[in-house]
């Protein structure tokens, strides 16, 4: 005989037969795990009268049942609170929520860090309005971050030099920090460099080391670089390409700290390398001396 799913006075807590409503019932005993299985807050009851099986709930104590309620009231709290308290912004964050983006990039500029000055000063750049005090503002904050070390900075500082965006063109000065970017592997300023050397702007006219940069270019995954490359190696030599690609090899193995001068004040006749020569076989058999810079 399986046992009803009736249950006593639940609400009254009486152990009352719901179908002869006697009194005179005693606990008994699940019969198996099926039918044990989903009632843990369950109880069988038989009632003595008319023998039937019926279920009540389990007494729980009541400090028990208090401390259930206790708990789930301070969980609540608790996350009623920490939600509270992750919407409210500090002052600081209102602070800044109030001020133009512009402003808020500033003062995240000032702070130091070289990230923020790049951001900031590509904010000033790219803002849309083309004046030429945010120009003039982008390149000083784009020289901060360079003298920091920041590769992209050091990059689009070369590209201000080189193009003569709010400053006088200066090849020497792109030259330059197109040199302390490639040296950080900046693919894009490797490329530059190659270009560079390849025509003679900035620094001096080096097919190898034309080829060297394209080459480390390239093997970054730059398709123009990659084909600037095999222009070069079909004009020269094999012995010249061997040197070429020895020297792309070495071209990040020199340390190099940041320029001390940049912009049209700086010596014209200083070159972003070091020179150097070494002697590579000409076609006509002679040896001629070609730039190597470390």
């Amino acid at each position: 005989m399986n046992v009803s799913t009736r249950t006593s006075g639940i609400l009254q807590g009486t152990r009352g037969c719901p179908y002869c409503m006697s009194r005179n019932t005693k606990d008994s005993s699940w019969r198996n795990a099926a039918e044990k299985a989903g009632r843990f807050w369950l109880r069988p009851v038989r009632c003595r009268n008319c023998h039937k099986r019926f279920v009540r709930f389990r007494r729980v104590p009541l400090a028990a049942f208090a401390g259930l309620v206790f708990l789930g009231i301070s969980a609540l709290v608790f996350i009623t609170v920490q939600s509270a308290g992750s919407r409210i912004p500090s002052e600081h964050e209102r602070k800044l929520a109030e001020l133009d983006p512009r402003d808020v990039a500033r003062i995240r500029a000032e702070a130091g860090s070289s990230l923020a000055q790049f951001e900031y000063a590509m904010l000033l750049s790219q803002g849309g309005t083309g004046e030429r005090e945010d120009l003039v503002e982008s390149i000083k904050w784009f020289e901060k971050a360079a003298e920091q070390g920041h590769a992209q900075a050091q990059y689009e500082l070369a590209q201000v030099y080189k193009l003569g965006r709010g400053t006088l063109q200066d090849y020497d000065a792109a030259a330059r920090w197109f040199l302390e970017a490639a040296r950080k592997g900046h693919v894009a300023a490797q490329y530059h460099m190659g270009r560079l050397h390849r025509i003679g702007e900035g620094v001096d006219l080096d097919l190898i080391r034309a080829y060297a940069w394209f080459n480390r270019a390239a093997a970054l995954g730059h398709g123009a670089a990659r084909g600037a490359r095999d222009e070069i190696a079909a004009s020269l030599k094999p012995e010249q390409v061997e040197a070429a690609q020895k020297l792309s090899r070495d071209l990040l193995s020199v340390p190099t700290g940041a320029p001390t001068a940049s912009g049209p004040a700086a010596n014209a006749s200083t070159r972003a390398e070091p020179e150097g020569t070494a002697e590579v076989p000409s076609e006509n058999g002679r040896v001629i001396g070609v730039t190597v810079r470390p």
